[in-house]
């Protein structure tokens, strides 16, 4: 008889998820010489005029008739009747008749300002076309000096009125045939501007439209104006004035930045005093002039500068100066799909220019499309982040963020997977040591992995990457429990290896058994659900092995007792023996003895003896009783 254990595996589970970094798509980015936005404006705008036309409600201008009266016209005896009839028609709301006596008025009299202001007030309340005539007439009065203050009042309403009203119009004009005649829409748009300097969207859009044509010098005359008089989007028109510098400055500086880019400053400075005077005493060039006088006298290329002692506008300019053709470079580069050519480009240049965002921002797009640095990728897209033209800033941060928690989750993850690999099929009770260890081992990181990640999806792999770690901890403890008593039935077993040879030693391998059944029966009452099935399929083992030995045990004593039955008739049937025979009632007295215990074990053994010692027993004892009678 010999002890069969048996192989445990683990139940199949779950496998923990890995955290996988989103796709970021590197869109077209524009540089500073591109002016393709100007379509995409054009579209907008085009929405904006058809939902302003629409939603259109006339602004009520109409003075009182007191405030008509009131004007100190100051007309003189010869036009006084001409005025007092221009002033009644007006209040009576007859502006027909009132503008052409302000006409005739006018004719003698063109500098007056507010018979110019009551004109163009008339030409408001008729037709498109007088509207238009109006706000021409009204625009020398926004540049004169007037003494009334409530008449400059009555000029900014009415002129706020009549652009409200006419801009729309000339913005849908200009949609309608930028494409078809680029020059005659950008002229007639000219002309609008000229009558209305104060809307700066159409400021923005004729600048965009004559660099696309490119006339960048009136382009960035047309954009300094608007930012000085617009009083609508003054910012954007102020950004795209700077922008337009900035190209017209970038081949006049080329030299300066070559020579910053080497460490030779004072070469930079020299070539910074050679340029146009027109040019040269822009802002932008005078902050760089100002940056290379701070720095010492030749930088290491291979040392980061300090970073300028200006505003971040100004300093944003100044680094567009620098870094902006290399980045057009590089987005080149990334849209050919060579990210690594790229990166290499990138890397000396952010060294010059640190804080620039849109430098950052392709660094950033670079790291993450290579796999490389995510703290750094990170920290590049938060400064891209500032430039809140950079539209895809938050996007790749988000994505570098995911990409940052994979980097941190992922590795532990595949440590759980390669450990729960390691006791795929059979196992022992020392692999399961080890795979405790390194379960331990996970279990300690947990805290700190879980204080790293910030996303949904990275909190819950974490989660579930503990929960998974707790539950394989709990089930190797009771694995190793189990399977150490698989082992000890197995070291209980293999003394019986070759048979059970004496009483001693079955009576020896019950005991054990015996101990056995009492260690299972404690564990099992603690035991999980997942490893009560095992330990219950042990016990059953266990008890199957004992009634094995107790039969053996029985099979032992019958053989003893036919012994003894054997040796005592081999005695009186021996020669010898005869000489010197036993007294019958000795020889009775030996076979009672033998027929006790052989009556004492058939009571004793029912279920435990076999059919073949059982027989054997009962023929003994039939023997016995025979030879008695």
């Amino acid at each position: 008889m010999t002890g069969t254990g048996r192989d445990h595996t683990f139940q199949e589970i779950r496998p923990v998820q890995s955290l996988h970094a989103p796709a970021f798509e590197f869109a077209e980015v524009a540089g500073l010489g591109d002016f393709t936005e100007h379509d995409r404006r054009l579209e907008e705008l085009a929405r904006e005029a058809a939902a302003s036309a629409a939603s259109e409600t006339a602004l009520v201008l109409a003075p009182p008739v007191a405030a008509l009266l009131e004007m100190s016209l100051d007309l003189g005896s010869d036009d006084e009747d001409l005025l007092e009839d221009a002033r009644a028609n007006a209040a009576a709301q007859e502006y027909e008749l009132a503008v052409d006596l302000l006409t005739e008025y006018l004719g003698a009299h063109p500098e007056h300002q507010e018979g110019r202001y009551l004109h163009a007030y008339c030409l408001y309340h008729l037709d498109a076309p007088r509207q238009l005539e109006a706000l021409r007439i009204l625009r020398p009065l926004r540049e004169e000096s007037l003494a009334d203050d409530g008449l400059r009042e009555r000029i900014r309403d009415l002129r706020r009125e009549l652009r409200r009203r006419l801009t729309p119009a000339e913005v849908t004009a200009y949609t309608q045939s930028a494409h078809r005649d680029p020059r005659g829409a950008l002229a007639r748009v000219e002309a609008f501007v000229e009558l209305a300097p104060e809307e700066g969207t159409l400021s923005y859009l004729l600048a965009l439209g004559q660099a696309r044509e490119g006339d960048l010098e009136r382009a960035l005359e047309t954009a300094e104006r608007g930012a000085a008089q617009a009083d609508t989007d003054r910012e954007q028109v102020a950004s795209l004035a700077r922008r337009l510098l900035l190209v017209l400055l970038a081949p006049q500086v080329a030299p300066a930045v070559s020579a910053f880019k080497t460490g030779d400053l004072d070469r930079a400075r020299r070539e910074l005093a050679r340029m146009d005077p027109r040019w040269r005493h822009s802002v932008v060039v005078a902050d760089f002039d100002a940056y290379l006088a701070v720095l010492p006298a030749r930088v290491d290329p291979r040392t980061p500068p300090p970073a300028p002692r200006l505003p971040a506008d100004r300093t944003d300019d100044l680094y567009s100066l620098i870094a902006d053709a290399d980045g057009q470079v590089a987005a080149q580069l990334m849209r050919a799909g060579q990210a690594e050519h790229a990166e290499r480009l990138l890397a000396p240049m952010l060294a010059l220019v640190p804080r620039f965002p849109w430098l950052n921002f392709l660094y950033a797009a670079c790291l993450y499309r290579l796999l490389r640095d995510p703290d750094r990728a990170a920290s590049c897209a938060r400064i891209a982040l500032r430039d809140p033209t950079l539209t895809q800033a938050g996007e790749l941060l988000e994505a570098i963020r995911s990409w940052q928690e994979a980097s941190l989750v992922n590795p532990v993850v595949d440590e759980y997977v390669a450990a729960m690999e390691s006791v795929r099929g059979a196992v022992s009770v020392e692999r399961l040591a080890a795979l405790r260890l390194r379960l331990t081992e996970l279990e300690r990181v947990l805290p700190a992995l879980s204080s790293a990640v910030h996303s949904e999806t990275g909190i819950r792999i974490v989660r579930e990457l503990g929960q998974a770690v707790g539950q394989r901890l709990t089930e190797v403890a009771d694995a190793m429990l189990v399977g150490g008593l698989y082992e000890k039935y197995d070291r209980v077993m293999s003394t019986a290896k070759g048979g059970i040879r004496d009483a001693g030693q079955a009576a020896g391998l019950g005991r054990l058994l015996d101990g056995l059944a009492a260690e299972i029966k404690a564990v099992r009452k603690g035991a999980a659900k997942s490893t009560g099935a095992q330990v219950d399929e042990l016990a059953a083992l266990v008890a199957t092995r004992r009634a094995e030995v107790e039969k053996v045990t029985r099979g032992i004593e019958v053989s003893a007792l036919v012994r003894r039955f054997n040796a005592l008739a081999e005695q009186l049937s021996d020669p010898l023996a005869r000489l010197r025979p036993e007294p019958p009632a000795v020889v009775r007295s030996r076979l009672s003895r033998i027929l006790d215990d052989a009556r004492s074990l058939r009571r004793g053994a029912k279920r435990t003896l076999d059919a073949r010692d059982q027989a054997l027993l009962d023929e003994l004892i039939g023997t016995i009783s025979g030879m008695l009678r």
